[in-house]
């Protein structure tokens, strides 16, 4: 008896068949139930609350209901047991089952998934989410406001050319008493930088203050950053030792201030030069000496520009740390040692930053 045959004669025993026929059954009447339950909540809501379960909003939920309940009633079809006679007609409902789950397959691996984004204010978690869609050059998003797994839109956003500018962290949200105030970039040039809080907001909802918010969460690091620190790694202007590869405390310095939000001005008031930044050597080890250079700098928004420039240095692979009111990226393998920084808004309006290199040992 071959292989096959054995199988087939396994899957037509009885006792498996009803175990899979029951199996199939179950899972057509949880898809269906789960289905009949995001009906309700659209139609009851007049389409304004969907559900979100983590990353999920109510249309994959719905697709991969669709398709759950599909492939069990293929499969119930192929395993239901019928006389000779019936097979004329099961023969096509099995096949045209079966075709309705490549479809429905396929449909759902060719559309564009919406895209769930927390809004986050100061790392902290708002009670908001950004869903967001695109197709081709069509972009948009609503904002949603959650209560457990139910989300109910209270305010509509624009994306041009298809952009996302939610899902990549291109937004700056400003929090008083009663009120989040939300601007954002809808335009993809390149480099978008998150606007600063100044002018008319974008969006203005009110803060939600029931439940509980968890903070220290980080914004998305925006391509452009990730797509900077990968060109500052292979950029062979600046080595601070031998057998370091290149991209050293000059091109993060540069990094860093490509990342504020604009203008990047001295305490003076001039524009920052990245390659004028002065640069000193400390001694390190028993007879070695580490380049590093400090800088105070004020940008268009400090606080989103401390928080757009840990995260490009995050993208470039720094670890992250926080001691004594500065925050702290560090690596023993990258070309920069150790970088901290502060946010002295409140006292002399500028940001302190601090770029150490790795130790080395001069050659010769």
């Amino acid at each position: 008896m071959t292989a096959s045959a054995e199988v087939r004669d396994f899957l037509m025993t009885g006792r498996t068949r009803r175990r899979a026929l029951g199996a199939a059954g179950l899972v057509l009447a949880v898809s269906t139930a789960v289905l009949a339950v995001l009906t309700g909540v659209s139609a009851t809501s007049q389409g304004q609350t969907i559900v979100i379960l983590g990353i999920l909003s109510s249309t994959e939920v719905s697709e991969l209901s669709i398709i759950a309940a599909l492939t069990s009633l293929a499969v119930g079809l192929c395993l239901v047991a019928v006389p000779r006679v019936w097979l004329l007609l099961l023969v096509p409902a099995r096949t045209v089952a079966i075709l309705s789950v490549v479809v429905a397959a396929g449909i759902g691996a060719i559309s564009p998934a919406p895209v769930v984004t927390a809004l986050l204010s100061d790392s902290c978690e708002t009670g908001y989410v950004v869903l967001e869609r695109s197709f081709l050059l069509l972009g948009g998003g609503s904002v949603y406001r959650l209560n457990g797994i139910l989300a109910t839109r209270v305010a509509f956003t624009a994306g041009d050319d298809g952009y996302q500018p939610f899902a990549d962290g291109n937004y700056t949200v400003a929090a008083d008493d009663a009120t989040l105030r939300i601007w954002y970039n809808a335009h993809f040039d390149g480099e978008p930088a998150p606007p600063a809080a100044t002018g008319r907001a974008d969006v203005t909802l009110p803060i939600v203050t029931e439940g509980t918010n968890t903070c220290g969460r980080a914004k998305p690091v925006p391509a452009w950053a990730t797509r900077i620190a990968g060109e500052s790694a292979a950029s062979s202007e600046d080595t601070d030792r031998p057998g370091v590869p290149p991209a050293g405390i000059s091109e993060m310095a540069e990094l860093s201030l490509a990342s504020a939000v604009e203008p990047v001005r001295t305490a003076d008031g001039e524009a920052v030069d990245p390659a004028a930044l002065p640069r000193a050597s400390t001694p390190c080890g028993e007879d070695g000496s580490a380049s590093s250079l400090s800088l105070a700098f004020q940008t268009g928004d400090n606080a989103a520009s401390l928080e757009r420039i840990l995260s490009a240095w995050d993208a470039a692979g720094y670890l992250p740390d926080r001691a004594m009111q500065q925050d702290i990226r560090h690596s023993s393998t990258l070309p920069v040692e150790k970088m901290t920084i502060r946010d002295s808004t409140t006292i002399d309006g500028l940001i302190h930053m601090e770029i150490i290199g790795q130790c080395a040992v001069a050659s010769g």
